[in-house]
């Protein structure tokens, strides 16, 4: 006799649990559920070892899928999250758009794609997550550390994005299915393409898609058309599996190759400066992954094997044979994840897990902007999840031993002199080892049916990675010089997550508190030196550039303070009646350097986003004559003035923006066609957000945006 648990939640249903004992080979089951005009608790992947109810999982977890997401889906992978609590963007433009969760962002939060740690941010604010914007099927944003489930770096949070799932020829899926979506947007007259295709065959069952984008610069409603920001992105994934009664093992491979031009001269920058900066970038990211379930009564293993792979070029001018990458970096990383469901033991049920990766960094450019590295990491965790009556509990502990193997390079700093005239002396070789021991304890308090209280205590770690140890030279991405420090010591960080929850027919709503205290918080910070680039030597300031000489660059070193990043952020969604639905997303986040150190030069710390309020309403009936399922919708995005700034960040004004949205389905010979619509920044508003990369050049974010998206449907 098995049990199996049947969780049934599709937009605009309310979920069902329901458990059956199946005592022969076949059995069926009707299941009937009740409409609901929002959506309710999803099931998590991220906060947990085993999937998991967002409503019993005592961390703050938001899903992002299905119908939800074609309507959310934007230029870059993270437009589809925006108007998630506590998640808020930098930005250069609409396609280069890099995550920020409760004021933490690059290698503090951790970016997961098919269970694979995707390695792609560690190396500036340019550095964009590599992954596909349009391919995707589900995003989960986890909110606060993870450390315990991810290891190092997930402090801030952790974003999951998965491809679909394999198609199941026992539930009725057929041998060819798939779709053709597009979509179109005005402010940089991009073009979107992405072909999926699947099927399944007795136990087999495969998937895959390929897509492209073209977008031209970008439009501001004050500067125009701003040069060199377009981007041309190419990529595809696909996956095959078998499904057996010992358990189930697929393989999925998937390719991501993007050319992106950025635009960043120097202070003060436009209308004093014109904007002519011609350097781009060329981004290759492969990716692949082996994920086995195996049956081994009374447990069973989840096995993962994955491989990650980057190859990034920068170059400062248009590529020719004799202009060679002035940065050329490479990355190989492979992981193996072992986890073990252990039998329940009385009210606990516990998972057990290994875990082990390996990195190998390569520097090939002309220049070295730091050392090549390969190191080796380790990890064993437990946790455990209980029941009890009203309770939920969850618990767990894990420890990492960690070790980098540092390779000598005299390329690194080659040719520059330092602030006293001494040439730069390189890096030497040598091995730095660091562990970690970190947890997390948390419960949901079931008060009455829809009123939940969920609190959340967190330990998480980050170690430092050589670009922060060891970078000494000119990063044409950030526009900026920067130096290493070697004497960086590992992050650790005491995380409070309180929350409460609603979750009704009617009222979906969770309103969160948070304190993260961080030991050795690592950021950069600008000197107030420059480099000549003339005599290419460090000078003290500004005001001792030789008349003549190119003296653009500020010089920006890594540093430590214990930080304190607190706020509130929360959502509320409320079907006023059947065809009205009101929503609201708000979000407050404090980063406060708590070192009082006086030679550190601000308070704050950087890129802690302005106050920012989402408010709107949707409009939506289950069919207009030949349209089904219509809506039409209206946002106003309000965002505070923000003066608390990092060392050297320029405070921006408070602006509104106005966005419209509309679409509706189609059915066309039994298939399903999708349409959506709308107009983002509707009254093409001249702004600059706190965390635009460019906004020390004075360049304005985007402007109107008209933007139309279709989906066609094909097959069984």
């Amino acid at each position: 006799m098995k049990w199996f648990s049947i969780f049934g939640k599709p937009v605009g249903l309310v979920a069902a649990t329901i458990l059956i004992a199946v005592r022969t080979t076949q059995a069926d089951e009707s299941v009937a559920v009740s409409s609901s005009p929002v959506e309710l608790a999803p099931i998590t992947i991220t906060a947990s070892p085993s999937p998991k109810s967002t409503w019993n999982t005592p961390a703050s977890v938001t899903v992002t899928e299905g119908r939800q997401l074609d309507k959310q889906r934007g230029q870059s992978v993270m437009s589809a999250i925006q108007d998630q609590p506590g998640v808020n963007m930098i930005d250069e433009g609409p396609t280069v758009v890099k995550p920020i969760i409760r004021g933490l962002n690059s290698q503090d939060i951790v970016i997961v794609e098919d269970g694979i740690r995707s390695e792609s941010l560690q190396w500036g604010n340019e550095h964009a997550p590599e992954i596909d914007p349009l391919g995707s099927d589900r995003i989960e944003v986890m909110r606060g550390p993870n450390s315990l489930l991810y290891g190092s770096d997930a402090l801030g949070g952790v974003i999951a994005i998965s491809h679909p799932d394999l198609p199941n020829a026992h539930t009725g899926d057929g041998p060819l299915r798939g779709k053709i979506a597009s979509q179109v947007n005005s402010v940089n007259n991009s073009v979107g393409e992405n072909l999926e295709v699947s099927g399944a065959e007795g136990d087999w069952g495969y998937r895959g898609n390929i897509s492209q984008t073209q977008a031209g610069n970008y439009r501001t409603p004050e500067q125009g058309s701003v040069p060199n920001t377009g981007n041309e992105e190419a990529s595809g994934n696909g996956t095959v599996g078998v499904r057996k009664d010992w358990g189930s093992l697929s393989v999925d491979y998937g390719h991501f190759s993007k050319r992106v031009e950025l635009q960043n001269v120097d202070p003060p920058g436009w209308p004093s400066v014109p904007l002519d900066d011609l350097e781009y970038q060329t981004l290759k990211h492969d990716h692949a992954s082996i994920h086995s379930t195996v049956n081994i009564d009374p447990t069973k293993l989840d096995i993962t094997l994955g491989y990650d792979w980057l190859n990034r070029q920068e170059f400062d001018q248009p590529q020719a044979p004799d202009n060679p990458p002035t940065l050329h970096w490479t990355q190989a990383n492979y992981n193996a994840d072992v986890k073990a469901h252990l039998p329940p033991m009385g009210p606990l049920q516990g998972t057990l897990g290994v875990s082990g990766v390996r990195r190998v960094e390569q520097s090939l450019g002309t220049e070295h902007l730091t050392p090549p590295k390969n190191s080796n990491g380790y990890a064993g965790y437990l946790v455990e999840d209980a029941t009890a009556g009203k309770f939920d509990f969850t618990f767990g502990v894990r420890g990492d031993q960690n070790q980098y193997h540092v390779s000598g390079d005299p390329l690194v700093g080659a040719g520059i002199l330092d602030v006293n005239g001494n040439p730069h002396p390189g890096v030497a070789a040598q091995t730095l080892n660091y562990s970690a021991i970190s947890g997390a304890v948390g419960g949901v308090y079931h008060i009455t049916d829809p009123l939940a209280f969920a609190v959340n205590v967190g330990r998480g770690y980050r170690n430092p990675t050589p670009f922060e140890l060891f970078a000494f030279g000119v990063h044409e991405g950030s526009n900026e010089f920067l130096v290493g420090n070697p004497n960086l010591s590992p992050e650790t960080s005491i995380n409070t997550d309180v929350s409460v929850r609603w979750s009704s027919e009617r009222i979906k709503a969770e309103f969160g508190v948070f304190r993260n205290y961080i030991h050795n918080f690592m950021y950069a910070t600008f000197t107030g030196q420059v480099l000549d680039a003339t005599s290419g030597q460090i000078l003290p300031d500004a005001a001792s550039c030789p008349p003549g000489d190119d003296c653009g660059l500020p010089v920006v070193s890594q540093t430590q303070a214990n930080a304190t990043i607190s706020g509130v952020d929360g959502a509320v969604s409320v079907a006023v009646t059947d065809w009205l639905t009101l929503r609201t997303v708000y979000n407050l986040v404090r980063g406060y350097n708590d070192s009082n150190d006086a030679t550190l030069p601000s308070d704050y710390l950087p890129h802690v986003p302005a106050d920012n309020l989402l408010t709107g309403g949707e409009v939506h009936t289950k069919s207009m004559g030949a349209v089904k399922n219509p809506y039409f919708g209206a946002d106003l995005r309000l965002t505070a003035a923000h003066d608390r700034v990092g060392p050297e960040e320029v405070p921006t004004a408070g602006y509104g923006l106005v966005d419209l949205h509309t679409g509706g389905e189609f059915i066309v010979m039994n298939n399903r066609i999708t349409l959506d619509a709308g107009v983002n920044n509707l009254l093409d508003k001249g702004y600059i957000d706190f965390n635009s990369i460019v906004k020390q050049a004075n360049i304005q974010n985007p402007g109107r945006n008209v933007y139309m998206k279709v989906s066609v449907p094909f097959g069984s």
